[in-house]
């Protein structure tokens, strides 16, 4: 007796489902509505998302993978936490493939592209006038979100995805550092001329003192008092 393979539309959905639960609770890790060390509960997490338990586990598969998440025997999963020695050190990687990343975006990206990266800053300036930093930090991920979009390398795309967990924990204080919101308004208005201009080495250089200013915030985040 043969068994039937399943029909290709059926599988495309389910693909589907599992790669939107994924792309969707990957970024809700990323913008700390789940919080370093929580445990990630399947049930309320899989009613959360839309999916069944089993699809859920593998996107949790796959984000431990990504190390977003740990899975331990017997206790399910938690999203992982970072310490501030390992945060640096990605920093340093993250430097390099961004500086990158805003090179070949200088080279690449389309007015489309420009325009919405101008919204972003636009909407980031407003949010820092109003302090509202809830609403600031999801900003800044959209804007390096965006120049690795325009760049159009899905290598940079795949490892930088895998590089984004680890401020979680320390982007609330980093951004609380005296004197950090102007800076990095600036910073993203100074990635963001050498774009407009198509200027490839001032994009990269810009982007990656701005990585390299984030690493050396994080130090002095971690002197700060927890609120």
């Amino acid at each position: 007796m043969s068994t039937r393979s399943p029909r290709p539309q059926t599988v495309s959905r389910t693909c589907s489902r599992l790669e939107a639960a994924y792309q969707r609770l990957k970024q809700d890790i990323i913008d700390g509505v789940y919080t370093p060390r929580q445990r990630l509960v399947e049930a309320e997490v899989a009613q959360a998302l839309g999916v069944s338990r089993a699809t859920l586990r593998a996107v949790l598969i796959r984000l431990q993978h990504e190390g977003f998440v740990e899975i331990q025997p017997n206790r399910g999963a938690q999203v992982r936490s970072f310490s501030l020695e390992e945060a640096t050190r990605i920093l340093q990687v993250r430097e390099v493939l961004e500086g990158l990343a805003a090179a070949l975006a200088a080279e690449k990206a389309t007015p489309a592209q420009l325009s919405e990266l101008q919204r972003i800053v636009t909407a980031m300036e407003k949010t820092l006038a109003a302090d509202d930093l809830l609403g600031h930090l999801p900003l800044v991920g959209r804007f390096h979100q965006g120049i690795v979009e325009a760049a159009g390398n899905e290598f940079i795309d795949q490892f930088l995805g895998m590089l984004r967990a680890p401020l979680v924990r320390h982007q609330f204080r980093i951004i609380l550092v005296p004197g950090r919101k102007e800076e990095s308004l600036a910073e993203h208005r100074e990635i963001l001329t050498a774009l407009e201009r198509r200027d490839t080495r001032g994009a990269e250089r810009a982007m990656r003192r701005h990585v390299a200013r984030l690493r050396d915030s994080l130090q002095q985040a971690s002197h700060l008092p927890i609120s």
